[in-house]
């Protein structure tokens, strides 16, 4: 597979005249049969890494995705391109699964998103019936690290799964990953050879700022305001369900257009806030941090955080969902010394939040980055 070839696919099924260069620098050994780590920006395009060299091959593409709203968003895309993809994953009924998997094991797809608990039966599936996988991509690899020791702890198996499948060239892709992750990545994906490709964590037209507030009164009040003197759209992040819908009820009282995300909404109410707020009919989200990974929306002015996120990393990607069109954003944290008690904040993020200035040096040296 030549980069000519894939220049080509990227023209004629993608509309794009070119490849961006960190682009090229992941398919370059990727088109050369090595297995990739990518920690690539938000908005980098990292989706295309993989799909471009799936339109390329002979045999199945198996992407590993953490989220259901985040594989209907990329298969619903790729199919309106006249692709062969589909998914598999809990929402399906055994009759669609059986579907699927009769196309993915007669070669009639092309791409096959999975959630990582589909993949045991899956690759039990495939092995079975002599199916080669031609790539084996791991979206949002960061998961392996941040929940594959907690909730998921499937993400820990990857490996294992991708021996069984005959150890087919892997992508792994990320926005965010320390050196101790990226090797822990490596080292469970048992990919000890790969290319590590890791561009600039520096997103220019971002402004990083925290503020100290007295109490929540205060804290909504400049929320509040910050939304209703925005030019874009706006997110902001709370730590609870209860929190999401309780500020969401407080902006629209406020006549501030918002919806609430989280996990305890249906499916149907998510994707119709969703899309709500891609099409401009809703110009607030206020969510958990089950929002907005995956989510391409360019024109979020602003991103902010009642209170501190879990970690650094998961701070990075949430805030990196501002400023996606180059255009200058705001990622703002609202704390107070009592929101520790919400959870076991770790060190790096308590100093982030502590600190007056300086907070984009700070990202930087998180992610190994010194200037």
């Amino acid at each position: 597979m030549s980069l000519d070839a894939a220049r080509a696919i990227l023209a004629e099924r993608f509309g794009h005249a070119r490849f961006r260069v960190h682009q090229l620098k992941v398919l370059g050994p990727l088109l050369a049969g090595r297995d990739v780590l990518a920690v690539l920006p938000t908005g980098a395009g990292k989706s295309l890494c993989y799909q471009v060299p799936a339109l390329l091959g002979q045999g199945l593409t198996l992407v590993i995705s953490p989220l259901i709203s985040l594989m209907q968003d990329q298969v619903g895309a790729l199919r309106r391109r006249g692709i062969n993809a589909a998914y598999v994953n809990s929402q399906l009924d055994a009759e669609q699964r059986r579907t699927i998997l009769d196309a993915a094991s007669t070669g009639r797809l092309t791409l096959l998103y999975c959630a990582p608990e589909r993949l045991a039966s899956l690759t039990r599936r495939l092995v079975a019936a002599r199916t080669p996988v031609a790539l084996f991509a791991i979206d949002e690899a960061h998961c392996i690290t941040e929940w594959g020791n907690e909730f998921r702890p499937v993400y820990r198996r990857l490996g294992v799964f991708r021996s069984l499948l005959g150890r087919p060239p892997t992508i792994a892709l990320t926005g965010s990953a320390t050196p101790a992750a990226r090797a822990d990545i490596l080292r469970v994906l048992r990919m000890a050879d790969a290319e590590v490709v890791v561009t600039s964590f520096d997103r220019p037209n971002l402004q990083f700022s925290v503020r100290r507030v007295r109490d929540d009164r205060e804290r909504f009040g400049a929320i509040r305001q910050r939304v209703r003197d925005a030019a874009g759209a706006s997110l902001i992040y709370a730590p609870t369900r209860r929190l999401t819908e309780l500020v969401t009820r407080a902006l629209l009282r406020s006549s501030v257009r918002a919806a609430p995300y989280h996990a305890g909404l249906s499916a149907s109410i998510r994707r119709r806030v969703l899309w709500a707020f891609l099409a401009d009919h809703v110009r607030v989200i206020v969510a958990t941090s089950a929002f907005g990974m995956g989510i391409d929306k360019p024109d979020v002015r602003q991103v902010l955080h009642w209170g501190p996120p879990r970690t650094l990393e998961a701070y990075y990607q949430e805030a990196g969902r501002a400023g996606r069109d180059g255009k200058a954003s705001e990622c703002l944290i609202l704390w107070r010394p009592q929101d520790f008690a919400w959870g076991n904040i770790p060190p790096p993020m308590r100093r982030y939040v502590e600190a007056r200035r300086h907070h984009r040096e700070m990202m930087l040296e998180y992610f190994g980055e010194v200037r």
